[in-house]
């Protein structure tokens, strides 16, 4: 029996200094069986994300709700229990940048009047924080179409999920940087020229790998600053490890070299970065992303306005 699911993204409107943004927009699982349990990170790599792209920290709160019949994807029913779906973890600490990261559980009970049948089942994340008159929250929705073929004895017996989730804490600071005046054309050390570079603290006890790589800003979520352009080549910028080794009770600094083409276009730019950060002893990896904004340098070429 083969699962598939598609997802698209939403983004709630920022509050001020409040915003979140999610892949999970809409997500839809087909051909899953009753009498099994499934986990979306180990059977589809998709666990539930929500990126903190505001400026302050995020008391995150992700739960499952009932919404109205009248709200309902067409064709789908209210998932009749709520227990059915579960969440690995529900309350998160989000940090500007930083992304809380869960599991989804689905367990589908044994019972053949469910075969063919859709749910739908509806995860309500929004920021607890009372200190603001602005709220922010997004609702997602899990499509659930139940497969009308019977799951097999042995694969009723092969039923097993690992519930058990790494949560190992890591810092990153700063989450932004701002590099000014930056060459195009030749390789430009961050930390030697600017004293940029990513702090990386790991306060547990045992050693933690963190895998650190430039991507796409899309890919990330995040929303470039006003006036910066984010559509630019990753590999443009260049951590100077991709996996850094750091001891328990320690901290490290990871070194940035940007490397922007030879073209004249490139003169007077402002560009926008984005570097994940991944611990790779995490079950389900956390994302963090550090922001770097790069304004490059003027063309010597071009004439001075004269100054009246």
């Amino acid at each position: 029996m083969t699962v598939l699911a598609a997802a698209l993204f939403l983004t709630a409107p920022p509050a001020r200094a409040m915003g979140l943004r999610t892949q999970f927009g809409e997500v839809v699982v087909r051909n899953i069986q009753i009498g099994r349990t499934y986990s979306l990170y180990k059977l589809l790599n998709l666990p539930f994300r929500m990126v903190n792209t505001g400026s302050k920290t995020a008391d995150l709160e992700i739960k499952l709700i009932r919404i109205s019949s009248a709200d309902l994807r067409s064709g789908y029913s209210p998932l009749p229990d709520l227990s059915w779906v579960k969440l690995a973890k529900s309350e998160f600490q989000v940090q500007p940048g930083h992304e809380a990261v869960t599991d989804i559980i689905i367990s589908i009970p044994d019972d053949p009047k469910l075969m063919g049948r859709r749910f739908e089942a509806d995860i309500w994340s929004r920021n607890k924080d009372t200190s603001s008159m602005y709220s922010v929250a997004i609702l997602s929705r899990l499509l659930l179409q139940v497969s009308s073929i019977p799951p097999t004895e042995k694969e009723l017996k092969e039923k097993y999920v690992n519930k058990r989730l790494a949560n190992l804490d890591f810092t990153l600071f700063p989450t932004e940087g701002l590099a000014t005046n930056v060459p195009i054309g030749k390789p430009f050390d961050l930390k030697k020229e600017r004293g940029i570079s990513l702090k990386l603290v790991n306060p547990n006890n045992e050693t933690l790998h963190f895998e650190v790589r430039s991507l796409g800003a899309w890919e990330s979520l995040l929303t470039p600053p006003t006036g910066y352009d984010q559509n630019i080549v990753p590999s443009w910028l260049k951590p100077e490890q991709s996996v850094v080794a750091i001891p328990g009770n320690s901290i490290k600094d990871v070194g940035l070299t940007l490397d922007l083409p030879d073209d004249p276009k490139f003169y007077g730019r402002s560009l926008f970065f984005v570097v994940s950060v991944d611990v790779l002893e995490q079950e389900i990896p956390t994302h963090v992303y550090y922001k770097l904004l790069v304004q490059t340098e003027d063309n010597p070429d071009k004439p001075k306005a004269k100054s009246r």
